[in-house]
């Protein structure tokens, strides 16, 4: 990873959010006051879609007036959060519109609808921070004097295109920076190939017949001379020292765009070197290729598509690690990873005629199956690819979950959970909060499971069943106690059991008003509930991005996983001791669309895409099951993986192990106890001074002022911890004092913790009550 990486991976945790908590942004804004990076913002543009550069006057490129820029990001439709930078603007000149610059005054408003890119103590980000911060910087050790930061602004295009593992090793200096650019001839060389001209004329005096040297003696190689396309010859041959300057830019390819462009100049001239995989021209025609062959699988019957699906994914499978997959110019090949992993996964059958057994085998590796599929139909992203994957997973990954179907469903008759004595019991317990999850199909709380294990969770997974039909609307409730306050004896076209004591449709309302009385706080996504009793929380839009874009919930899928981590850290953060992570029901997903099954209308009282309540006076042949609620009332399913509608590329409703085996998982973190609970009573500001009255005088208690609450390096107080310590008095007062008034306007977060956890906490506005 190079400097010029990190420094990308910061613009997208500013565009990373909780959906729960606010709404997603539509922009960065990046302000750089001292115009420290603006001579590299064509590099970072070059790297980065959707990056634009505040500049009066003309459009240039990526630049242009505030009015221009407004027009850009009103049609920007990429995966990135577009970036606006903002060079010779403060941050605090947001604060307010008088006085805001005049050139950008059509994006004072872009603050309410996006995020701010900067340091966690509200400042802009600086190369000198980027590099020593380690709050989101990376930490290096740098000298602080006037010359090191002189190097390090003449030396900046340089040093965001180096590895960031060569610069940890010795702490940094003006020579260490000035040696990264006159002391490594292969990325001089790298940069002259990227930019031949502009190179040249903005390197210092001797830099370039240095160069010119160097590649004379040890590469053969005369810039001046041979010019670029030899040199992109020589780059792709890879032979002798020239393998050093390729492997350097395999590294790194993202930061040298320039040399990717050169590249094309090399095409191939014989057999040879047709087969070469460093030109560009070998990879694009690998690719053509490569979506032939998926193509292709469409001609041939299930067992024959598996056969040359193998033999596809072990041809191309190697450039899902080239210098092409992390340029993404080879998605299919990415693709073939995921592939390869469904077809190992299939490989091992599912074993097993009853739903004990076939629910076990999914959870030991059925579930990689549909993980696979849809990472690697996520892969690509062009609709050429998009469509040479789905005939693909049409060919191998239908017939294998036709069959599974069509198993499981031979034995509905002994389907586990019948009606409210065999459903889930969540006993309230002090310091638990059950996080439901819509939809969250168990494939996907395997994978969370395995990553909150992973990060030094106790983690607990049990196996559940949802209930028929495999809809919200019946399965959500199906839980004791709160079952216990519900029936079935007026059922409804959704599906929703009646509440005993007034009657009602179970519905949004009614079940949380219902999940109190059960002995559970319900409380918003963006809340944290009390921990000192029992919670209820939801999080996740699994099920929304399913039935909204259907095949394109896959794309979706890395970011509402984010969401959840994000929200277990939260409630974690907040006190929480034990966290339940449950779902209602997963799902059925087929790009392209599930097979369709005729079912006359005139069949049935109700219709959905996967189950239907059939006409007490019509017979019909079609499996039916009773209801969760009234097992007096049958629930008519569609077979297999049929949908009763046409191009329906998500559903459930139906009884696949996909829709019915869910996955509970008891999340607890190593350590944490119960302990009472602590509340802030007032808050006051007296200038940049903070009065804060807590309910407890207990001595164990620390504050503190954060960006971000479970971040302790987010703290105003990082260059001043005998703040952050402060403890309150007999009477459960304290002060803190915040010493830089340019933080006064500054949005954060009052904590109190104990034990190093936060156990409450109160938004703020420093300076302002």
């Amino acid at each position: 990873m190079t400097v010029l990486d990190h420094l990308l991976s910061i613009f997208h945790e500013a565009g990373v959010y909780n959906r729960h908590d606010l709404a997603k942004p539509s922009v960065i804004l990046w302000t750089d006051g001292q115009r420290s990076w603006e001579k590299v913002a064509p590099l970072i543009a070059q790297s980065r879609g959707g990056f634009f550069q505040l500049q009066a006057g003309e459009v240039d490129d990526f630049k242009g007036p505030s009015t221009w820029i407004r027009y850009q990001l009103g049609k920007w439709t990429g995966d990135e959060v577009p970036v606006v930078y903002l060079p010779g603007i403060h941050r605090h000149q947001f604060r307010g519109a008088a006085g805001f610059p005049e050139e950008a005054r059509h994006l004072y408003a872009l603050q309410f609808k996006g995020q701010f890119c900067s340091q966690l103590n509200g400042k802009d980000w600086t190369p000198m921070a980027l590099l020593s911060s380690e709050s989101g910087g990376l930490g290096l050790k740098v000298g602080k004097d006037a010359a090191t930061q002189e190097a390090l602004a003449e030396q900046l295009t340089v040093i965001l295109q180096t590895p960031c593992a060569e610069l940890r090793s010795k702490h940094l200096e003006a020579s260490d920076f000035h040696e990264l650019a006159a002391g490594d001839p292969v990325r001089l060389l790298l940069d002259w190939m990227g930019d031949p001209e502009g190179a040249k004329a903005s390197w210092p005096s001797g830099q370039w017949s240095a160069l010119v040297g160097y590649s004379k003696k040890e590469l053969g190689f005369d810039p001046e001379k041979d010019g670029l396309i030899i040199g992109a010859e020589k780059l792709t041959s890879a032979e002798g020292k020239w393998a050093k300057v390729w492997k350097r830019f395999e590294e790194a390819a993202v930061s040298f765009p320039g040399v990717r462009k050169a590249l094309d100049l090399v095409q191939p001239t014989d057999l040879f070197t047709s087969s070469n995989p460093r030109i560009p021209a070998t990879n694009r025609r690998m690719e053509d290729d490569l979506r032939k062959g998926l193509l292709k699988l469409s001609e041939l019957n299930a067992s024959a598509s598996r056969d040359s699906l193998e033999k596809l994914v072990v041809e191309h499978v190697d450039r899902a690690s080239s210098v092409w997959a992390k340029l993404e110019e080879a998605p299919l090949a990415s693709s073939c990873r995921h592939l390869g992993g469904m077809l190992e996964a299939m490989k091992s059958g599912m074993a097993g005629a009853d739903y004990q057994v076939l629910g076990a085998s999914y959870l030991s590796h059925g579930w990689k199956v549909d993980a696979a599929a849809r990472r690697a139909w996520a892969a690509a992203r062009t609709s050429e690819d998009s469509a040479a994957l789905t005939v693909a997973l049409r060919a191998v990954y239908l017939p294998w979950l036709e069959e599974l179907a069509e198993r499981i469903q031979s034995v509905a008759a002994s389907y586990p959970v019948s009606g409210p004595p065999q459903a889930p019991r969540h006993k309230p317990e002090v310091g638990m909060v059950v996080l439901f999850v819509d939809g969250f199909r168990a494939d996907l709380a395997m994978e969370l499971a395995v990553e909150l294990g992973g990060a030094g969770y106790q983690v607990d997974t049990r196996e559940a069943w949802a209930a028929l039909p495999t809809v919200t609307a019946t399965a959500k409730p199906a839980w004791e106690p709160l079952a216990d306050l519900l029936d079935g004896q007026q059922p409804s076209e959704g599906y929703e059991p009646t509440v005993k004591a007034t009657g009602k449709l179970c519905r949004t309302n009614e079940f949380r008003k219902l999940t109190s009385e059960a002995g559970w706080s319900w409380f918003e996504g963006a809340q944290i509930g009390d921990s000192s009793g029992s919670g209820w929380t939801e999080v996740g839009a699994f099920d929304r991005y399913g039935h909204d874009q259907g095949a394109k919930l896959a794309w979706r899928i890395r970011e509402e996983m984010a969401a959840i981590r994000q929200r277990v850290d939260e409630l974690f953060a907040a006190g929480w001791k034990k966290i339940r992570i449950v779902t209602d029901h997963g799902w059925l997903w087929m790009p392209g669309g599930l097979p369709k099954v005729d079912l006359p209308t005139h069949l049935t009282n109700s219709k959905w895409g996967r189950c239907a309540r059939p006409d007490p006076q019509a017979s019909q042949s079609l499996l039916q099951v009773p209801w969760f609620w009234g097992n007096e009332y049958p629930v008519v399913l569609c077979p297999g993986i049929g949908v009763f509608k046409n191009g329906v590329e998500y559903t459930h409703g139906g009884l696949t192990l996909q829709e019915a085996l869910t996955l509970s998982i008891d999340v607890a973190k190593s350590g944490q106890t119960v302990t009472s609970a602590v509340t802030i009573t007032e808050t006051k500001w007296l200038g940049l001074k903070l009065r804060v009255e807590v309910s407890e005088s207990d001595p164990d208690l620390r504050a503190d002022i954060r960006a971000k609450a479970a971040d302790a390096g987010s703290s105003v107080f990082k260059d001043d911890p005998s703040q952050r310590e402060k403890t309150p008095d007999s009477e459960g007062r304290l002060t803190l004092f915040v010493e830089d008034d340019s933080q006064i306007g500054q949005a954060a977060i009052l904590v109190i913790l104990r034990d190093g956890q936060v156990i409450a906490k109160r938004n703020i506005t420093i300076g302002e009550d």
